[in-house]
């Protein structure tokens, strides 16, 4: 006989420990002689069974008179008819079925055919099943009241979750694209919406922050000048985490950086860069300093 065990858990959160412990308490660990272990990771319970990937492995190994044990028997089914249909197969390949921690965990085996261990199983089952759902119709009827009340409701904005919604709020100020913050905070740009809401243009009764009067511009900095002003120690904050968040471009053997601020931070990063462009410097150096003058003077014009 064979011991055929299985495991899942319903996220990648989760953690099979407390399985793993019920499990290792009645020997069943793995590499031990006649134990198959099987988990489904991140994968949900509405999901049948019979139908998961990694229990149709463990499945190929059932021989008559071998045994199938879960921990509890939500991980291997949620409603009366999954549990139905695991007996059923159970009961064609000659499995036997234990359960090691619940109201089943009495019953030596859960696929037996006699009639006491039919009526157990459909009666535990149903009243398992009787809970979820009221507690699911209890939990949409909270959540319609509070809805009603204006109350929001759900999981945490992710930037919340970060604590970062401040330096997101202030890096808008200063001129940062939506899109840019998504990158640099790895959030979808909705998530930075609702972050910045109040303060996005054409909001009923919130007055207009006076940074954002001038509309951030984004201009193609060459990445020798970008290199320069990265090696630049003196610059204020504000520049510096303009090029933090600028995007890098490959061209050829060299690059380009993509950096979305306000005008005034762009005139500030291009005089900081004065340097390349004095009779000492570089024809290249120059030259990058022409191209970056030249890209912020038509962005600046054509949002003017």
């Amino acid at each position: 006989m064979a011991d055929l065990v299985y495991t899942r858990v319903s996220t990648d959160e989760q953690s099979t420990q407390r399985q793993t412990y019920l499990l290792d308490a009645v020997g069943l660990t793995g590499g031990a002689e006649g134990v198959r272990i099987v988990s489904d990771p991140a994968t949900s319970s509405k999901i049948p069974a019979l139908e998961r990937a990694g229990f149709r492995e463990l499945t190929r190994y059932a021989r008559p008179g071998d045994r199938l044990t879960v921990s509890e028997l939500y991980r291997l089914c949620r409603d009366l008819a999954d549990i139905l249909a695991l007996r059923a197969w159970c009961q064609q390949h000659q499995v036997t079925l234990r359960v090691l921690s619940g109201a089943l965990s009495n019953i030596t085996d859960l696929a037996a055919t006699d009639a006491t261990t039919t009526m157990l199983v459909n009666v535990l089952v149903s009243v398992g099943q009787f809970q979820r759902d009221l507690q699911n119709e209890l939990t949409r009827e909270g959540l319609a009241a509070a809805w009603a009340s204006g109350t929001i409701s759900g999981r945490r904005p992710r930037h919340a979750q970060l604590g970062v919604t401040d330096q997101i709020r202030q890096a808008y100020r200063n001129g940062a694209s939506i899109a840019a913050l998504a990158r640099e905070h790895n959030v979808s740009r909705g998530a930075i919406r609702t972050a910045i809401a109040d303060l996005l243009p054409n909001q009923p009764d919130q007055p207009a922050p006076a940074a954002t009067t001038a509309q951030a511009v984004r201009v193609e900095i060459p990445g020798k000048l970008a290199q320069h002003l990265a090696d630049h120690t003196d610059l204020a904050e504000a520049e510096q985490h303009a090029l933090r968040r600028g995007r890098t471009v490959r061209r050829g053997q060299g690059y380009s950086l993509h950096v979305t601020a306000l005008p005034e931070v762009h005139h500030a990063m291009l005089a900081a860069a004065a340097t390349l462009n004095t009779d000492g410097a570089s024809s290249a150096d120059r030259k990058a300093y022409r191209i970056y003058n030249d890209r912020l003077r038509l962005a600046s014009q054509i949002t003017a």
